[in-house]
C-alpha cells in the first residue's frame, strides 16, 4: 500500500476566468501605466515572424565538464544574479551570447540558457520574495535594458520578471479567493510582459527563451488551444531540443487549467513517436515528469502514463545527461505513484535531499521513503 497522499497547497481546481487588462499597475505607492490592449492576431503574427529565417538544429552532445556536477546549476544562477546586482552588463551579454551559440546543458539536461534567465530574475535567493524585492529587481533589469537598449537578453529578462510579479499578485490560493485588485494586478503585469516581448521581437538577436515567456503569457491569459499549440510548434521549430517548451505546454494541459483528463500522456506519446530513441523516451519522461508532484490532481494524471516507457526514458536521460537530484526525486515520486516498491527503493537511494517542488511536505517524503524501505541514513 502506498503512503498517505497529501494534497499540494498550489493545486487549483478551477480554470481562471481572466479579466480585461487593467489601466495601471500600482504597488507600494508605485504606479506604472499598463500598455494598450494588443490584438491576438498581432501577437500570433509576431510569434510566427520571430523565428523567420532561423533554422533549428539538434543541440550538441552533453560533455563531461564542470556543468556535469551537482550544484553547478545553482552556482551558475547565483553568478548571473550577482552580475545583475553588480551591473556587469558586459559579462551578462557575453554569457547570453555564449548560451545561444554553445547551447550548453547542466547535469540532468537543463539548459544553461534557462538558468541564465532564472538567475537574472531571482528576486530573493534567501526567502520568499516580497513586493519590494520584485520592485528592486525590476529596477535593476530596467537599468540593464537602458544601458544596452538593443539587448534581447535584458528585454526578455524584464518580461520574465513581469510574469513572476503577476503571479505574485495573484498568489497561489484558489481562484475564488483572489480579490478583484489581485486580478487587476495579475492582468496588468501580464500585459506588461507581453508588450515587452513584442518589443524584444524587433531586435536582431533571437533567443529561444522568448518563446518560454510568451508561453507563460499564454497561460496567464488563457489562450485557446489552437494558439497555444501553434506557439509550442513555432518554439520547437526554433530550438528543437529546448525541452522546457514541452514542460510549460504540459502545465497548460493540466485539467485544472486548460486541458482534459488524460491529455498529457497522449501528448507525451505523440511527441515521443516523432523522435528516434533515445530522444523519444527521454522527451516522454521530461513531459510526463511535469506531473511528478506528490499531490492529488497530478498523481491522478500521472497514472495514465506508460510506466515502462517512463523507466526507459529515465534510464536514457541518466545515461545521456547524468543523474541530477531533481530527476532522482521525480523518478522516486513516480515510482511511488505507480506502487512500484522495488524501483522506488532504487530511486530513493540516489536522492540526496528532498526537492520541495516534488514533495511539498516533509512528512509525505519520509512516508514514501519508509514505504520504499529506504532508511534515513541511506
Amino acid at each position: 500500500m502506498s503512503p498517505t497522499l497529501v494534497a499540494g497547497p498550489k493545486a487549483v481546481l478551477a480554470v481562471l476566468l481572466l479579466l480585461a487588462a487593467a489601466f495601471t499597475l500600482t504597488s507600494c505607492g508605485h504606479t506604472e501605466a499598463a500598455p494598450p490592449e494588443i490584438s491576438q492576431d498581432t501577437v500570433m503574427q509576431t510569434v510566427r515572424d520571430y523565428g523567420r529565417g532561423h533554422q533549428g538544429t539538434p543541440a550538441p552532445a552533453f560533455t563531461d565538464s564542470a556543468d556535469a556536477t551537482e550544484g553547478a546549476e545553482l552556482s551558475y544562477a547565483e553568478h548571473v544574479r550577482s552580475l545583475v546586482d553588480q551591473a556587469n552588463y558586459a559579462e551578462l551579454e557575453s554569457l547570453a551570447q555564449t548560451n545561444r551559440l554553445e547551447r550548453g546543458r547542466f547535469l540532468g539536461g537543463n539548459w544553461r540558457n534557462n538558468d541564465f534567465f532564472n538567475g537574472a530574475t531571482w528576486a530573493n535567493p534567501n526567502d520568499k520574495p516580497t513586493d519590494s524585492d520584485y520592485q528592486h529587481q525590476i529596477e535593476k533589469l530596467k537599468k540593464w535594458q537602458a544601458a544596452r537598449p538593443d539587448s534581447a537578453a535584458a528585454k526578455i529578462a524584464l518580461a520574465k520578471i513581469y510574469v513572476f510579479y503577476a503571479n505574485f499578485a495573484r498568489g497561489d490560493g484558489y481562484a475564488a479567493s483572489v480579490s478583484d485588485k489581485q486580478w487587476d494586478l495579475y492582468n496588468s503585469r501580464t500585459a506588461l510582459a507581453k508588450q515587452t516581448l513584442l518589443e524584444a521581437a524587433a531586435f536582431k538577436e533571437r533567443d529561444p527563451h522568448w518563446y518560454i515567456i510568451m508561453q507563460e503569457v499564454a497561460h496567464n491569459e488563457g489562450w485557446g488551444k489552437a494558439d497555444a499549440r501553434e506557439l509550442l510548434d513555432r518554439a520547437i521549430a526554433f530550438e528543437p531540443d529546448y525541452f522546457h517548451f514541452y514542460r510549460l505546454y504540459t502545465q497548460y494541459l493540466l485539467p485544472q487549467w486548460y486541458g482534459d483528463h488524460g491529455e498529457i500522456p497522449d501528448f507525451a506519446e505523440e511527441v515521443a513517436s516523432k523522435h528516434p530513441e533515445p530522444a523519444g523516451s527521454i522527451l516522454y519522461f521530461q513531459i510526463v515528469s511535469t506531473l511528478a508532484c506528490y499531490c492529488e490532481i497530478q498523481m491522478g494524471e500521472l497514472k495514465g502514463a506508460d510506466w515502462q516507457k517512463l523507466q526507459l526514458g529515465f534510464a536514457n536521460l541518466q545515461a545521456t545527461y547524468g543523474l541530477s537530484n531533481l530527476n532522482a526525486n521525480r523518478f522516486a515520486e513516480m515510482a511511488t505513484a505507480f506502487g512500484d516498491r522495488a524501483v522506488a527503493h532504487e530511486a530513493f537511494s540516489h536522492v540526496v535531499k528532498r526537492e520541495a517542488m516534488v514533495w511539498y511536505a516533509e512528512d509525505s517524503y519520509q512516508q514514501a521513503r519508509a514505504w520504499a524501505g529506504v532508511s534515513n541514513d541511506q
